[in-house]
């Protein structure tokens, strides 16, 4: 009986030390998780930013070769889209111009 009341008080010590830290380590982790989170809408927030301006740019483009050139017809802007292995194209995040050959009556584009 005497080496169970000896034992007694360790084993709680570490029983009580074991819960206190999961305690710990589960709001360590959910911390982690929401600055994470915090991080991942501000660049969430940047890049529409960047998407925004950059289609208002792609706009000013088309208004302003409008006004030089009587065959725009068009105009879109083209994102920048990650694929399966991280490439991109060529034309991703561009502006681009449609023009019609007054001649042909075809369409071609530039992109800026």
């Amino acid at each position: 009986m005497d080496k169970i009341n000896k034992l007694t008080l360790p084993t709680t010590i570490l029983i009580a030390s074991v819960i206190l830290g999961g305690f710990y380590y589960a709001s360590q982790v959910s911390e982690q998780k929401s600055i994470e989170k915090q991080q991942e809408n501000i660049t969430a927030q940047e890049y529409k930013e960047y998407i925004a301006k950059r289609k208002m740019d792609c706009y000013d483009m088309y208004t302003s070769e409008r006004e030089r050139a009587s065959n725009v017809e068009n105009y879109g802007y083209i994102e920048r889209y990650e694929t399966y292995n991280n490439q991109s194209s060529d034309k991703d995040d561009t502006c681009e111009i449609i023009y019609k050959d007054e001649e042909t009556g075809e369409y071609f584009r530039k992109y800026r």
